[in-house]
């Protein structure tokens, strides 16, 4: 192989790894951007679409219990409540 052909071997090389790159940013952009279309950013506009007595628990549990922490029981209770709702499916005849 002459050094031109390797050289320019070399240089494909590189310009795919940099054009992958690129468009591994931009899916994430694009990721980003459709999240943020879909999820409010603030806690305040998920707030809003919440009802008023969710929002009120949360508002009061959320300083107590800390934001980690009570993300973890709602996970928790969610789950919780998809097992449920699977074992009664399950159960109910069909």
């Amino acid at each position: 192989m002459s050094d031109a052909s390797r050289i320019a071997r070399a240089e494909k090389k590189a310009l795919l790894a940099t054009r992958a790159e690129l468009d591994r940013h931009r899916l994430m952009l694009a990721v980003h951007e459709v999240k943020g279309i879909i999820s409010p950013s603030s806690v305040e506009d998920r707030a809003e679409s919440i009802r008023p007595l969710a929002t009120t628990i949360l508002s009061v549990l959320g300083p107590f219990a800390g934001a980690r922490r009570l993300a973890r029981w709602l996970r928790y209770a969610s789950f919780g409540m998809t097992a449920l709702r699977v074992m009664r499916d399950w159960r109910r005849p069909r």
